[in-house]
């Protein structure tokens, strides 16, 4: 199976039920003379409000459609060939009848199947990033909702969030690191062995795996891209190298423990580029040096699996200049990608009305990629409109950060007394409209 086909089986099967790791398309249906379809894949995949199905089935004669992913009760037709979508979005090409072909298939994240061919976007992510539980949990912290104890995990899916951000350091436990900032931690916490325990459970509970790859031994963000220590003094290949064998062997390590992400972001906040300064973004032959560095990390997640999709994650919600400049830099530099993350705090980034505009340009400007909001805290029903209502189709989901930890981001949505926490019902009363809005169970 091609490169294309594994992206575009994952992307319709995100919230399918089964791992999006183990998911194989299967091909198109047709009937009548000569009939074919060029579909990636068949079946319903639930998400959306209605759904959407994979493939376009041609019954005409000679007629074969591409896989649509279409119009609620959308007809594609051409001659006398014509394939039935019941999806959300126009479909991905047309029939040439009697005797014809697709004028071009799907493509998916970026990659192109065809010419003329609509990518087509996974169901919608309701995400959250709660690593701090790793830390919380050790000191005997337990949450409930509606004074029931339940884990965190069957929590927030019952809540209807459907996927879990996990962050991960290179190594917290070295001096300066994660485990020393401010007050010495317990562990080394967002370390692999920490992480890979984590991501277990979120599969165990039915969810799906955004990991974040700080390449750090503590917080990666635009104030902070320090080198772990463990690469400070190589030279610039051999850090490279370094990037590339490290998030290999990372993903190794999570599929032999059966928790392989969907989904793996190269970086955090990596606006002022990362692993600084060879990395930086702030002339033209450091951007040479940070598209390698990305890269690296992007050809180590394509060896592992090239299922899983790949994030690169900046600060600028409501700043559409630098953004713009930002992914130009990239494209232009051959890097390949499926979604940009965008990060949102009212606190740092403008509002609701900044968000909307930048992230409603950059959609229509990049109708390759697909967007998220990998980071917010406030405005929780706006925040998800807004990218669920971005042209295109392109806006596939949002991640709350951080639900069980309040700080200058925002507020967490759980109160404590004692070593309990407890969900708080207005916030979460949010969460259950919008799961229920979307379709998301």
């Amino acid at each position: 199976m091609t490169t294309i086909m594994r992206r575009l089986a994952l992307l319709l099967t995100l919230l399918g039920g089964s791992s999006a790791c183990s998911s194989e398309a299967s091909p198109g249906t047709s009937s009548g003379a000569g009939g074919a379809s060029t579909a990636a894949a068949s079946g319903s995949v639930g998400g959306n409000t209605s759904g959407f199905t994979g493939a376009g089935a041609s019954d005409g004669l000679g007629g074969a459609t591409a896989g649509s992913v279409g119009g609620s009760g959308g007809v594609s037709t051409g001659g006398s060939g014509q394939g039935v979508s019941t999806g959300s979005s126009a479909g991905a090409g047309a029939s040439a009848g009697q005797g014809g072909a697709t004028s071009g298939g799907a493509s998916t994240g970026g990659m192109g199947a065809g010419g003329g061919g609509t990518p087509v976007p996974p169901p919608y992510m309701l995400g959250a990033d709660v690593s701090f539980i790793q830390e919380e949990e050790d000191r005997g912290t337990f949450f409930t909702d509606g004074g029931t104890q339940k884990d965190i995990f069957e929590l927030l899916q019952d809540r209807g969030f459907n996927y879990i951000r996990l962050r991960l350091f290179h190594t917290p436990g070295n001096p300066g690191g994660y485990q020393y900032e401010f007050a010495t931690r317990a562990e080394p916490y967002c370390d692999q062995a920490h992480t890979i325990e984590m991501a277990g459970r979120v599969k165990a509970a039915g969810m799906r795996l955004l990991l974040d790859f700080h390449f750090s031994d503590t917080w990666a963000d635009p104030d902070d891209q320090h080198k772990p220590a463990a690469w400070e003094g190589l030279t610039f290949q051999d850090l490279v190298t370094a990037v590339h064998d490290y998030t290999r062997d990372t993903l190794l390590a999570f599929d032999a423990a059966g928790a392989l992400p969907d989904m793996v972001q190269i970086g955090n906040e990596i606006t002022p580029g990362m692993l600084l300064p060879d990395g930086a973004t702030y002339d033209p032959d450091n951007w040479d040096q940070l598209a390698e560095l990305l890269k690296a990390g992007l050809s180590a997640v394509e060896e592992v699996d090239d299922r899983i999709l790949t994030m690169l994650h900046i600060d600028r919600g409501g700043d559409n200049e630098t953004s713009v400049w930002w992914v130009d830099q990239a494209l232009a530099r051959g890097v390949s990608f499926d979604v940009l993350g965008q990060s949102a705090y009212s606190a740092f980034h403008g509002g609701p009305a900044d968000w909307e505009a930048n992230l409603a340009d950059l959609a229509t400007r990049y109708p390759n990629l697909f967007f998220v909001i990998a980071e917010y805290n406030g405005d929780k029903r706006a925040v998800n409109d807004i990218v669920r209502g971005l042209p295109g189709g392109r806006g596939v989901g949002t991640f709350f950060w951080e639900p069980t930890a309040s700080g200058e981001w925002g507020s967490a949505m759980f109160t404590r007394s004692g070593n309990e926490a407890r969900a708080v019902t207005s916030d979460f009363a949010i969460y259950d409209q919008i799961a229920d809005d979307y379709g998301l169970r």
